[in-house]
């Protein structure tokens, strides 16, 4: 008796775990297709300039197009183990200080292949401390994504070098690395457009999952569960006849 209340507790956990995680995978998806809807809106309209940020509401500037007037700061982060085409290489970030208010939002200035060994990436990578960079005030040209603090474990940054190696975006960290912790713009990064100069390759993506594969994994947790009662169903039925 006490093996069969067992059984039935193990099955229904079982049941109502894959029901939640199918459920789960259904609100992902919506969520998905609510991030590209935005965005696609968000695109069609025009672009405007940003004088400042930090007293707006950080939400409503998402995937909007923006043009930013000041200058980059010639420190370059690279952030680790970005995948192309089956390519590893590195986003390249810089930070941008906007002439109007003072404040410092990070520049994702795309994606570079990775050269050479992890080893040799301060000398192969040596040619971003572009000191032209910062000579000339830029008029900058692309939108504002959503980009929340990383967490990992131990240290983000791999070494002091510049370009600095970076394991992830941690606002806090990158802004102390600058001594910037009063003005640097946090939750968001600007992605430069095509029409820019200082760039590399910029083929963006909003999602990294689109909600159909979402669909996908939800429909196998349902299918689990409907299998489980079946065969629950099966076993009760046999044991009855028996």
């Amino acid at each position: 008796m006490k093996l069969k209340l067992l059984s039935i507790i193990i099955f229904v956990l079982c049941i109502s775990l894959f029901l939640s995680l199918g459920f789960w995978q259904l609100d992902r998806a919506e969520e998905k297709d609510d991030i590209v809807n935005l965005y696609q809106s968000r695109q069609q309209t025009d672009t405007e300039n940003l004088l400042i940020i930090l007293n707006k509401d950080i939400s409503e500037l998402f995937y909007r197009n923006y043009r930013l007037k000041g200058n980059y700061i010639n420190k370059v982060f690279l952030i680790d183990n970005k995948i192309k085409n089956k390519i590893p290489g590195f986003n390249v970030i810089s930070p941008f200080k906007l002439i109007s208010s003072g404040e410092v939002i990070l520049i994702d200035r795309g994606w570079i292949p990775m050269k050479g060994t992890r080893q040799d990436i301060p000398k192969n990578f040596k040619f971003l401390n572009d000191e032209s960079i910062t000579k000339d005030v830029q008029e900058i040209e692309g939108y504002i994504y959503p980009r929340e603090k990383s967490y990992t474990i131990g240290e983000i940054f791999i070494d002091d070098s510049w370009p600095r190696l970076i394991q992830a975006v941690n606002f806090d960290k990158i802004a102390e690395s600058l001594d910037l912790e009063n003005v640097i713009i946090n939750g968001v990064i600007f992605r430069l457009g095509q029409n820019n100069n200082f760039g590399f390759d910029r083929e963006w993506t909003i999602i990294h999952m689109s909600s159909s594969k979402h669909l996908g994994y939800a429909f196998q947790w349902f299918s689990m569960a409907a299998a489980l009662i079946i065969l629950i169903f099966i076993y009760y039925v046999r044991k009855k006849d028996g």
